[in-house]
């Protein structure tokens, strides 16, 4: 689908539900990348939802690093047990949103998706610098001068 038709596609459906601006969740989100636009509720809360679980993913690696990765090992132990208490109650949050769509998908409704979509918007707003200070901590963890025994201590 072009995204001068997804656009006006969605413009409609902005004025019926007062969503974000195609231009404020097309950069959050990158929905105009979008190709059939056939049930483009659905198919931007699969977008946003897509976005959440790549960061869910990296807030689980922190909680609860894979033994068998370097990297989950590694960053893990960079965060003390009070960051990684805000992680956990951020990575619920996420929990709860990705639980809800799934409600949603099992029984879709554009004026339910259309609410989603705000309130998921708005929480994405709201929590990314957290995700944002957490990541750059992730980043600086890998700056600090270690050696391999001290990184792979655990294996003797």
């Amino acid at each position: 689908m072009e995204e001068s038709e997804l656009k006006k596609k969605y413009e409609a459906l902005r004025k019926k539900y007062s969503l974000p601006s195609y231009e404020d969740i097309d950069f959050e989100f990158e929905i105009s990348s979008i190709e059939d636009g056939k049930f483009l509720t659905r198919e931007i809360i699969r977008k946003i939802i897509d976005k959440l679980d790549f960061y869910q993913k990296i807030l689980e690696g922190l909680l609860q690093p894979d033994t068998n990765s370097l990297a989950s090992m590694y960053e893990c132990k960079h965060f003390d047990d009070k960051e990684k208490n805000e992680i956990y109650f951020l990575f619920k949050r996420l929990m709860v949103v990705k639980s809800e769509f799934s409600l949603l998908d099992l029984n879709p409704d554009e004026k339910k998706n259309s609410e989603f979509i705000i309130q998921t918007y708005k929480f994405w707003l709201d929590e990314k610098k957290k995700i944002s200070e957490i990541i750059s901590k992730i980043k600086d963890s890998w700056k600090h001068e270690t050696d391999i025994k001290e990184d792979l201590g655990y294996l003797g």
